[in-house]
């Protein structure tokens, strides 16, 4: 439930809402159970009638969601790549046999490495546009 929100303020275009979490069961509709989180603003391009105090629900649009969960599967499997492609030349830096168990762990290495980049990179707040009302409750 952590796509609802309630409209803490509208000034134009600039549409502040808090956030409501909810500890409860994922499919659970009810906002009686939730707390209020922080506020951030979001913006209405579908010209939804808000108003204060009127719960909503966010989101960002299905063709960016979809273009970041397509990234964020293709950074793990190039440097999984680049890892393999770069497996001579660091295996010669290290002075190490270039067998294929060596080669194996130069490519899981830099697969993890690249996976925990788009992992971290997804647990912060930084995103490229704001999100927007997707429903009025």
């Amino acid at each position: 439930m952590r796509d609802f929100a309630i409209v803490k303020s509208i000034d134009g275009q600039k549409i502040e809402v808090v956030s409501l979490i909810s500890n409860a069961c994922v499919t659970c509709n009810s906002i009686e159970c939730a707390k209020k989180g922080k506020s951030f603003h979001v913006l209405n391009k579908k010209n939804l009638p808000l108003e204060e105090n009127v719960i909503v629900r966010i989101g960002f649009p299905r063709i960016l969601r979809g273009i970041l969960g397509l990234i964020s599967l293709l950074i793990p499997i190039t440097g999984a790549v680049a890892g393999f492609l770069f497996s001579p030349q660091i295996a010669a830096r290290f002075n190490l046999p270039l067998t294929p168990s060596v080669q194996a762990c130069i490519t899981g290495f830099f697969f993890t490495v690249a996976a925990i980049l788009v992992f971290l990179g997804a647990r912060t707040d930084f995103h490229l546009s704001h999100p927007e009302v997707l429903q009025v409750m």
